[in-house]
Parts: structure tokens; C-alpha cells; sequence
């Protein structure tokens, strides 16, 4: 894209035009982000509409995306022309997630107080879902949010209150720590997978389609999984009078 200014645009022009300081300019220059200004003589550089809706479209995935700059860049590279191999070729692929993993109107986002004040929690209640890695929280403008699947998890917590599993009967937030974490470690290894086996061999429509068909699959899978076992772990207790783990050692002897 030629610049409708013949000259090309000085830095402050530059500036000017995007709302980008220098030193960020220059920032993205050096990481690959932008490309090279044009340099008539030397110390003097000129830039191009390139530059204006290059530096734009980095300021909307920052702020309506919040991407970091290493995702941004491939992004970039993308746009360039750049052939994508291994991960880089699934970058966005949330984007064609959203769509396939139900209605996006109902992923419509809603302010974490009134997501406390409708399940009769305080914000404090709702951090602590937050610290124990049950709910997530974007943050916009000083503003905390929840979409509707974490939404939904603050409203479900009620019942597990409600249910009797409080503090007072022994269920601390150290109980419910190890949800957050077994979870943060199951989805570690199902990404590392889902990339690492697939990212040189389909494209990224195939890729979000069957990452929601696997998705919605185990999704049903899991919770019949954890039931079949909680329900066989009581049994055996029942059976052998120890909890797991408390057995005395049969080979054991009296003194």
C-alpha cells in the first residue's frame, strides 16, 4: 500500500496518525513487528500507510483480544505472507472455537458484582473461587468480568453450599485446592497434545471442529469416569473398613 503522502510520514507524523509513541515504534521495528522505514539519506527515516495499519491492527488485538506481543507477531507474519508451521499455524484458533462450542450470544460477559450479588456471594467469596483456579476473570478498564461458563460456576458454587460442604464441616479452601490444580495440569497436557500432534497435519477450521467434537465427547466421558470411581471407591471402603492409603500393613506383626 503506497502512502498518500508521496514524501512518507516523518515519526511525528506517525505518531500522530496512531496514537503510538516512538519508543514503542522503534520497540516493534527491532522485534519484526513492523517492517523498516524507508531511509532517503541518513538519520532520516519515512513511513508509510503500512506502518499506520500495522500499528492499528497491533493496538486492536492488545486491547479487544489481549494477545501478548509474541502472539501478535505471528499474527503479523501471517498477514506478511509467512508460511506458518507447527503452532503457529493454530494461532486464533479460539476464534473458531467460540462458535462451535455453543451460542455466542450466550457468552455474553457479566460483572463479577452482579455475578456475586445474584448467587448471594460477597466479591471475597468469588476471589476465593478465583485464588483456588475454579472461576477466570478478564479484566477491561478497571472492570472485572465473568462469561457465562464462569458465571455459572460462581451460581453452582451456591449449591455446594447449600449442599452442606462448608468450612465449619472441614471443606477449607485448601480442600477444594487440588480441583484448580489437577485441572490446570489436565488441561496443560491436553493442549501440549492437541499441538503437538496436529499442528504440521490439519488446518485450522479441522483443528477447532475436532477440538470441539473431543471437547463435547469428553466432557461426558469425565464426569461418568469420576462417578463409576467415587462410587466403586465408597464400595471398597465400605468392604474393607479403611480409608485408602490407611490400610494397616498386613505383613505387619505384634510385638
Amino acid at each position: 500500500m503506497a502512502s498518500k503522502n508521496p514524501a512518507g510520514l516523518k515519526m511525528r507524523e506517525l505518531e500522530q496518525a496512531t496514537g503510538v509513541g516512538r519508543e514503542t515504534i522503534r520497540f516493534y521495528i527491532r522485534e519484526g513487528l513492523l517492517p523498516e522505514p524507508e531511509r532517503p539519506k541518513r538519520n532520516v527515516a519515512r513511513y508509510s500507510d503500512v506502518h499506520v495499519v500495522r500499528l492499528k491492527s497491533i493496538k486492536k488485538l492488545q486491547q479487544e483480544r489481549f494477545l501478548p506481543l509474541n502472539v501478535i507477531k505471528e499474527i503479523v507474519k501471517a498477514q506478511d505472507g509467512e508460511p506458518a508451521s507447527g503452532i503457529e499455524s493454530f494461532v486464533g484458533l479460539e476464534n473458531a472455537l467460540y462458535p462451535l462450542l455453543g451460542d455466542p450470544g450466550k457468552l455474553e460477559p457479566r460483572r463479577l458484582t452482579d455475578v456475586a450479588s445474584d448467587s448471594g456471594f460477597t466479591v471475597e467469596d468469588v476471589d476465593e473461587l478465583i485464588a483456588l483456579g475454579f472461576v477466570n476473570v478478564d479484566e477491561r478498564e478497571g472492570v472485572r468480568w465473568l462469561d457465562s461458563r464462569n458465571a455459572r460456576i460462581v451460581a453452582l458454587w451456591r449449591g455446594i453450599q447449600d449442599a452442606g460442604f462448608s468450612e465449619e464441616k472441614g471443606y477449607t479452601a485448601e480442600t477444594w485446592s487440588i480441583y484448580g490444580t489437577f485441572l490446570s495440569w489436565l488441561v496443560q497436557q491436553e493442549v501440549s497434545s492437541f499441538y503437538t500432534n496436529l499442528a504440521d497435519q490439519v488446518g485450522q477450521s479441522e483443528a477447532a471442529e475436532m477440538a470441539a467434537e473431543g471437547i463435547r465427547i469428553m466432557n461426558e466421558i469425565i464426569p461418568l469416569m469420576r462417578t463409576d470411581r467415587l462410587i466403586r471407591a465408597v464400595e471398597e471402603i465400605s468392604q474393607s473398613g479403611n480409608l485408602p492409603g490407611t490400610a494397616e500393613d498386613d505383613t505387619s506383626s505384634d510385638a
